[in-house]
């Protein structure tokens, strides 16, 4: 089958690999329908340093697929059935794992496409745990996007900030992957959003997505607290990376 591998540093190639086996008890075989780009593979295609692994490497670190195959004792999908998938391997065994947080895994293996081989294959195999299934009317595309930037928003803001309808949330840089996911969430449940830019030109970009302030750190000065915008209700705030970043 084909996959889209990494080779060396900054060279990528479609190169032929042997097709997973038929998926064992308690696995799912995928066919991979769309794959996303995220900044963790930009970091990978690079060679950044802390990813260890070895070459060639099977990239992708998200996407969707549907159901190709189930093995012994799955229950919850059937062939043919649009799915996401977790892109880390986890014990499965933890405490984490086992309250179903599979994202606080105590053993985790890898990433997958960063570590070890990735989802730009046409199927892959995976336990029936790590599988999410894709609701009705969600195209193959905004699925592929959503296991990364969605869920890590979902736990900043909704697992651990507590975040609720009415609240003020301050998103540090708002033109990111996280920072876009997250002003739409907490606009979604009507939040106020006040969110921080290094460019003009991304500032009419955020307010599209629904953020109510927007700030260019590179040109004023953001204060400690935002006192400056007199909202009612319990402040949040999410940061989601180094200014040198964006």
């Amino acid at each position: 089958m084909r996959a889209l591998t990494l080779v060396a540093d900054r060279q990528l190639v479609v190169a032929d690999v042997p097709a997973p086996a038929p998926p064992g008890a308690g696995e799912l075989q995928i066919r991979v329908k769309a794959v996303a780009l995220n900044h963790i593979d930009v970091w990978g295609y690079r060679g950044m340093a802390f990813a260890k692994r070895k070459l060639p490497l099977v990239v992708g670190a998200e996407a969707s697929g549907e159901v190709a195959a189930v093995g012994e004792g799955v229950t919850r999908f059937q062939p043919g059935q649009p799915v996401v998938m977790y892109g880390a391997l986890t014990c499965g065994v933890c405490r984490a794992c086992n309250e179903g947080r599979d994202n606080l895994c105590e053993n985790v293996a890898g990433v997958l496409g960063f570590h070890v081989d990735g989802f730009a294959r046409e199927l892959i195999n995976l336990p029936e745990r790590l599988v999410i299934p894709v609701p009705n009317g969600v195209s193959e595309r905004d699925a592929a996007c959503a296991p990364i930037a969605f869920s890590t928003v979902q736990h900043m803001l909704f697992d651990n900030a507590k975040l609720q309808p009415g609240e003020t949330v301050l998103v540090h840089a708002g033109g990111s992957g996280i920072g876009t996911v997250a002003i739409m969430m907490a606009k979604k449940i009507g939040c106020t959003v006040i969110t921080t830019v290094g460019d003009d030109a991304k500032i009419e970009g955020v307010k599209a997505l629904g953020a109510d302030h927007v700030i260019n750190y590179s040109k004023d000065r953001l204060a400690r607290d935002p006192q400056d915008h007199q909202e009612k209700g319990r402040r949040c705030r999410i940061r989601t990376c180094r200014r040198r970043h964006f």
